[in-house]
């Protein structure tokens, strides 16, 4: 089932769609625009309104929904742009991998990488990044990842696996061809290798991202995931974790702008877990931001 099949059948959508401001401008204008047409006819003696069927009200009430229904169809993306700094945010629906920009991928704090014993589903994102760039050679990643640590602080941390943490919001840079990868340390792995992320350590993660980019990234276009609603277990719904990120990178640009656009991305199985229409997104993203 696509996600257009999908949104029409979530209660988000439809509470959207029939029940907004926008929604009941459209189909009062639709209504409005109707009787005008009706006005002009009987103007010009085409057709006398106080003659017209009780039955026809009906249908210009149906006429009015569908106009609503078709112009409030579910949407792929929305984007924000700030009306002060040259800044866009997007929200789509799709496939990180597919989609143009520099990407991060989001890791533990310990940069644990191995798939084989399980401490790494090979389902999540770092697990298919893995797959598809460092297929059978995870030796290579843990030396890209251990040049690009190197001189960072960290603290021992006995469990199986790795054993060296790092501060949340670390972040390691990889060039593999023309392409750029940030992994993103957001979660902290307990003595089971179980991960998990706590709501107030996001911005934290957040800006040690920003900083990373900032300071020793690429000025390029970045696309990111729902950063907690995987790895860190964070039980937040993802339309509030959409609108902290893009709160903290719109804070981040505030004093000098190191990325014209970020995109975030949500996959398309994660929307009908989550029941989440985009419609909703852009309402929060124009409301809590400039």
């Amino acid at each position: 089932m696509n996600y257009y099949t999908r949104s029409f059948k979530t209660k988000s959508y439809w509470g959207y769609a029939l029940w907004s401001v926008s929604s009941l401008t459209t189909f009062l204008a639709t209504v409005g625009a109707i009787s005008l047409f009706l006005d002009l006819l009987e103007t010009f003696s085409l057709l006398k309104k106080s003659e017209l069927p009780v039955w026809l009200l009906g249908v210009f009430v149906f006429a009015g929904i569908l106009v609503v229904i078709i112009t409030r169809r579910p949407v792929r993306r929305i984007r924000y742009k700030h009306p002060g700094i040259d800044l866009t945010i997007e929200v789509l629906i799709g496939d990180l991998f597919n989609t143009p920009g520099q990407k991060v991928i989001s890791t533990n704090t310990t940069f644990d990488t191995d798939i084989a014993s399980g401490i790494i589903s090979d389902k999540s994102l770092q697990g298919i990044f893995t797959n598809l760039y460092y297929p059978g050679d995870l030796p290579k990643l843990d030396a890209d990842l251990a040049r690009g640590l190197q001189g960072v602080p960290s603290v021992p941390w006995p469990k199986p696996g790795k054993t060296n943490r790092y501060d949340l919001g670390t972040t390691v840079k990889l060039k593999i061809g023309p392409e750029y990868f940030y992994w993103l340390a957001m979660a902290e792995m307990n003595q089971n290798n179980t991960a998990k992320t706590g709501l107030k350590d996001l911005n934290q993660i957040l800006e040690g991202l920003w900083e990373f980019i900032e300071t020793k990234g690429e000025k390029l276009d970045t696309v990111m995931p729902v950063i907690g609603s995987g790895l860190g277990r964070l039980v937040t719904n993802r339309k509030k974790l959409i609108a902290i990120i893009a709160q903290s990178f719109v804070t981040a640009s505030q004093n000098q702008v190191f990325v014209n656009k970020l995109t975030i991305v949500i996959h398309p199985d994660d929307i009908e877990k989550s029941n989440l229409n985009l419609f909703e997104v852009k309402d929060l993203l124009n409301h809590y931001l400039p």
